[in-house]
């Protein structure tokens, strides 16, 4: 019955060899069932979704949270902007980016899912993956996306590009990336504009690269620590410009810096994203990329209702935001 509406509890039993009760059991999360009767029962329904571009099947539309707890500043931000977007016709249910296939699948049976916006870089699980394949969705801020998949990605390597020429227009001449592990794409998108912008203007770029685990995973404490062996070596001695692709850096790098350097020798820093949190308090001030959190999720809204309604997807692979710069001291 794959594509055909009208799929009864008795006609699923019937395809998944099982009872009533136990379809009914499955599609409501009941316990007093095996993981694999639930997950067939669901295939079975799964079978029955329309395909992805047509009608909708309901007014809710699906929003998966962001993995890491670092970019949830972000996503409240855009979170904001898309319960502004929705108005009353759609309904907004949040979902954890660890949920199951199956669980999903319940879900989407329940609620009547329309659409999908999945803020993150990839679903690890397989299933679930497979599960959101089946319904109108787009993604939000860093997936690299194929085929027919619709992302809506900040302008990192633009980012990156931006913070270069700020450093050399201020009169830099000797500038460094934090080059960090993550486990976000952009961060490694920000930081090659900046050393493609650098290598442009035939101006000097270093590396510093850090051992350790991926930024996501780190607290401010852990990155004063490493930042404070660093200058100790006198790894940031030579330098008047630093770039940090992530603003979750700069309360952490600035503190060991005015522990290590004096005025006026204090290197110009950039951040390669905005975060008003991070940024309050921080003397001499930094110069950030704004990239844009909200105009994101408004793309991100409007191209998802585009896929419910049927209109074919952007011929692009993706839809990027054009990033720009805030000096020190702008509104």
């Amino acid at each position: 019955m794959n594509g055909k509406k009208g799929m009864t509890v008795r006609r699923a039993a019937e395809l998944a060899g099982v009872s009533p009760a136990t379809v009914s059991r499955a599609v409501n999360g009941l316990p007093g069932m095996k993981e694999e009767t639930r997950k067939r029962v669901l295939r079975v329904f799964a079978g029955s979704m329309p395909p992805r571009r047509g009608r909708t099947r309901g007014n809710c539309i699906a929003l998966l949270m962001p993995q890491r707890q670092l970019y949830c500043r972000d996503f409240f931000d855009q979170l904001r902007k898309i319960l502004q977007l929705f108005g009353r016709k759609w309904e907004l249910l949040l979902l954890p980016a660890d949920i199951s296939g199956a669980e999903f699948e319940r879900k989407a049976l329940q609620e009547r899912i329309a659409g999908v916006i999945l803020c993150g870089f990839r679903l690890a699980d397989p299933e679930l993956a497979g599960a959101v394949e089946k319904i109108p969705h787009v993604w939000l801020n860093s997936h690299a996306s194929g085929g027919e998949e619709t992302s809506v990605l900040m302008g990192n390597e633009q980012s990156g590009r931006l913070a270069a020429r700020y450093l050399l227009e201020r009169g830099c001449r000797n500038c460094a990336v934090i080059g960090l592990r993550g486990e976000n794409p952009g961060l490694r998108a920000r930081c090659e504009g900046f050393r493609f912008e650098c290598f442009s203007a035939e101006a000097p770029c270093t590396v510093l690269n850090f051992e350790t685990a991926c930024v996501e995973q780190l607290g401010h404490r852990e990155l004063e620590r490493i930042f404070t062996a660093a200058a100790a070596e006198g790894r940031f001695a030579s330098f008047d410009g630093i770039f940090l692709p992530e603003c979750f850096l700069l309360p952490s790098l600035s503190l060991v810096l005015h522990r290590f350097r004096e005025e006026p020798g204090f290197p110009l820093l950039v951040c390669g994203n905005s975060s008003e949190d991070l940024l309050a308090g921080i003397r001499p001030e930094a110069a950030v990329i704004d990239t844009g959190a909200e105009m994101l999720a408004e793309l991100a809204c409007r191209e998802l209702f585009r896929r419910i309604e049927g209109v074919p997807a952007d011929s692009r692979a993706a839809l990027f935001l054009t990033p720009r710069l805030r000096r020190p001291g702008s509104d």
